[in-house]
Formats: structure tokens, sequence, C-alpha cells
């Protein structure tokens, strides 16, 4: 699977929500809000919580 994403198709600012180790979810997510909530009860408080704008933060081909 391809991390790379078109950002012809990318058009919206996006909030991130991440946990230190790894999981992630963001606001382009059609079910974030029920998606939060899991990973909440699940995971814990995130480690980090953040804007994004929609013309960064995606990862490229050659990034990990």
């Amino acid at each position: 699977m391809s991390n790379v994403v078109d950002r012809t198709d990318l058009k919206e600012h996006r909030i991130f929500v991440g946990w230190s180790d790894g999981y992630f979810i963001t606001s382009a997510d059609l079910n974030f809000r029920k998606g939060l909530q899991e990973m909440i009860a699940d995971l814990g408080p995130p480690a980090i919580v953040e804007f994004r704008s929609c013309d960064g933060g995606y990862l490229e081909e050659n990034e990990e």
C-alpha cells in the first residue's frame, strides 16, 4: 500500500490527532467523531492534536 496522496483531491483543512505509539486519526476520516471517541477510550488521551492546512502535512512518495 502506498502512502502517496493525490493532493488535487484534498482541498480541506483537517485536524490531526496522534498518540505516542503511532496511532492517529484525522478529521478527513468520515467517521472522525466516532473513531476519535473509540481511540480515546482504547488508547487514552492523545499526545498531539494539531491543525493541518490543505496544502501541507501529507506524506510524499519518498517519505516514511
